[in-house]
């Protein structure tokens, strides 16, 4: 029985072990420093990450590009196909470079199992391309035929359609579906597309130096193309004819309407699936009255309720189709908002508190806040129509304005810094991109808005700073609460060549764009609650405050001093030397300061540290003054005060021994004076005789 039985087990282990080692392998990591080195090698690939172009037919087979599929097995589409390094990359670390969506499956990019990570990434990218010329595809941009951008508008419109006609994914993924809408292509094309299209063909055809720029506008049109074609037409002058110069000035005519933010109006024109209906009537009803009041506060007000109304109803609305259309709304919604809500000039706290509500409404109906939320925080916010306010009660709107703007960046981040983070281990321009979505949103006026409602309430609740001997402390104003203990580095002018440390606290007039992880931050003028400094600080839990230019200038002085900073919740400022040491004469004049050098004291042990004062001359009553921060991050404090008296005994000595000398010199002289004196008397007294 044995005998039999050991074969049969050991066979099984070896048959698993392989399995598991072959599993392993399969799935071995490709390592950023690697990764990072594809990258370099596509950008300066004029395929990029592609492979080649072939047509893809409807019954699965693939042709030559000059082969097109047959009709009688369907048009089929035509597109690149990936490097093998590409993918493989995407199996040995689902990391998917240049996706072409009409190359992808709609479970595939939706990659439910993965946390959404390839849409995310389908964004990321998008982001890199743009702000870094193109990226993976700096040169890959201009491979003619590798993506289509009608095929690419069919797949948006087939996925949207997909993922919105389930109730459950459209509700546990609101904020994510909606920010696809802005990366992902669906409008569907329309005459001014193809009219673009058509003009920029008949350009490359009359002059071949065209075709990189036609190859762009077809395939991956974007905004900043208007600017390359105006750029194109300058270079090229003594090159082209009045015929060729028309043509430009067409074109750039033509993208110019075509990358025209669409009004409202116009959209909901488009939208006829979602007329005559509960919210078709809203939209037309905030449109109607848009045109008879145009002020930015009646819009800002009745386009964030609309957004609010348009998330709340959206899953009555049962037609895919028609919940496209209502989101497309949704996002010209918060555009017209982003544009009029910086001329809302709120010039009273009430206006400053509605303002704040209406932003905070704005920001639930786009996503970033979840609707509980919104229950939980609503009452606080609405107080604006209140006559009178304690400062105890709009400190509370404060805290619960800031939660809101701080839950905001959050949703972003949930949503994306995991994708984030892995693209930053061998691309650090996507760092930014959490910030860039952040900025980019109603989130961005609302951090400004609470930014003053706080400005407001510091003066008038008198918070007092303590930042050294620094006048007008003022202005100095606590965003992000924490301490830190480090050297002080004040930067006036650029910041942009300066190489930051972990462990240092730095003060900026203008913040790096890239900036890294530091101990403490302090910018001038850097107010608003998203701004990148800010998002930096709250996300790592470093202390961060706004300040004065004027501040600035007073603190270089104290540059490279080592420093406590701290920011507390309600704002305070505290910039402090480490440890020092005043000493007042008996007038309560200060007539030193001495520094306390760092040391070690284990816990339940004394040392001894020795500060020297050293003056010429002391007479009289002094008080010294020790002021100590110390523990594992400098955050308990001390103070002790100690009184002594000063007599200079050798100064005394000389002046004796001196008082001595000239007391015996007076003396020697009077006699002799005296002595002289009565000699004088007496020989005229004999001459008188």
């Amino acid at each position: 029985m044995k005998n039999y039985n050991l074969p049969k087990a050991l066979v099984l282990f070896i048959l698993v072990s392989f399995g598991i080692a072959h599993l392993s392998y399969s799935q071995a990591q490709i390592s950023p420093d690697k990764v990072q080195n594809l990258i370099y090698t596509y950008k300066n690939d004029i395929r990029g990450p592609y492979k080649d172009i072939r047509w893809f037919c409807t019954d699965g087979s693939v042709r030559q590009p000059k082969d097109p599929c047959p009709d009688n097995i369907g048009p089929g589409v035509q597109h690149a196909r990936y490097k093998d390094e590409v993918i493989a990359l995407g199996k040995s670390n689902h990391v998917y470079l240049g996706q072409i969506l009409a190359y992808t499956n709609v479970d595939e990019l939706w990659d439910n199992n993965n946390n959404h990570s390839r849409l995310k990434q389908y964004q990321l990218d998008k982001y890199l391309r743009l702000v870094d010329d193109g990226w993976i595809n700096k040169k890959g941009q201009y491979y003619r035929g590798s993506v289509q951008v009608e095929d690419e508008e069919a797949w948006g419109i087939a996925f949207f359609k997909a993922i919105l006609s389930q109730d459950a994914i459209v509700a546990d993924n609101f904020y994510l579906i909606r920010q696809s809408l802005k990366d992902i292509p669906h409008n569907g094309d329309d005459n001014v597309a193809q009219l673009m299209r058509s003009e920029s063909k008949v350009i490359s055809d009359l002059y071949t130096p065209f075709m990189d720029l036609r190859t762009k506008i077809h395939s991956q049109p974007e905004k900043l193309d208007i600017q390359k074609v105006i750029d194109f037409k300058s270079k090229n002058q003594k090159s082209l004819t009045t015929d060729l110069n028309k043509k430009l000035d067409g074109l750039v005519s033509t993208m110019q309407v075509f990358f025209k933010p669409v009004d409202v109006q116009a959209l909901l024109n488009k939208s006829k699936l979602i007329k005559g209906t509960s919210l078709g009537d809203k939209v037309q009803a905030f449109v109607n009255s848009k045109e008879a009041n145009d002020k930015p506060s009646y819009i800002v007000t009745e386009a964030a309720l609309l957004l609010v109304d348009i998330r709340e109803e959206l899953l009555a609305e049962k037609r895919p189709l028609a919940r496209l259309q209502l989101l497309d709304i949704s996002l010209k919604l918060e555009e017209l908002l982003f544009q009029n809500a910086p001329n809302w000039e709120a010039t009273t706290v009430s206006g400053q508190l509605e303002k704040i509500c209406a932003l905070t409404t704005a920001s639930v109906g786009a996503g970033y806040l979840e609707l509980w939320e919104w229950e939980q925080i609503s009452g606080t916010l609405s107080k604006f129509n209140q006559d009178d306010l304690s400062l105890a009660e709009l400190t509370q709107v404060l805290e619960t304005a800031r939660a809101a703007v701080e839950w905001s960046a959050a949703m972003v981040k949930a949503n994306y810094q995991e994708v984030v983070n892995v693209y930053t281990a061998f691309e650090p321009k996507a760092y930014t991109f959490i910030d860039d979505r952040i900025r980019g949103s109603v989130a961005l006026h609302l951090g400004q808005s609470v930014g003053e409602l706080g400005d407001f309430i510091a003066k008038e609740s008198a918070l007092t700073n303590k930042v050294m001997d620094v006048a007008n402390q003022s202005t100095f104003r606590g965003l992000n609460p924490g301490y830190a203990y480090g050297e002080l580095v004040v930067v006036d002018g650029s910041s942009e060549d300066v190489e930051v440390s972990a462990d240092k606290i730095y003060v900026f007039q203008r913040s790096p764009s890239d900036l890294k992880p530091v101990a403490g931050i302090a910018t001038v003028a850097e107010g608003n609650m998203v701004s990148h400094v800010q998002l930096l600080a709250r996300n790592l839990g470093i202390p961060n405050a706004a300040l004065s230019d004027a501040n600035l200038q007073s603190l270089k002085k104290y540059d490279g001093t080592r420093v406590f900073y701290a920011v507390s919740n309600k704002g305070n400022v505290i910039i402090k030397p480490r440890g020092k040491i005043i000493i007042r004469n008996m007038r309560g004049k200060i007539t030193a300061k001495i520094p306390i050098r760092k040391w070690i004291v284990l816990r339940q042990s004394k040392r001894l540290q020795e500060a020297v004062f050293k003056r010429k001359s002391l007479f009289g009553k002094y008080t010294a003054t020790a002021t100590v921060w110390w523990g594992s991050k400098q955050q308990r404090y001390g103070k002790k005060q100690l009184i002594f008296y000063a007599f200079p005994y050798r100064t005394a000595l000389y002046f004796l021994v001196a008082l001595s000398i000239a007391g015996f010199l007076t003396d020697s002289v009077y006699k002799k004076l005296r002595s002289r004196y009565k000699l004088t008397i007496k020989f005229e007294k004999r001459k008188k005789e």
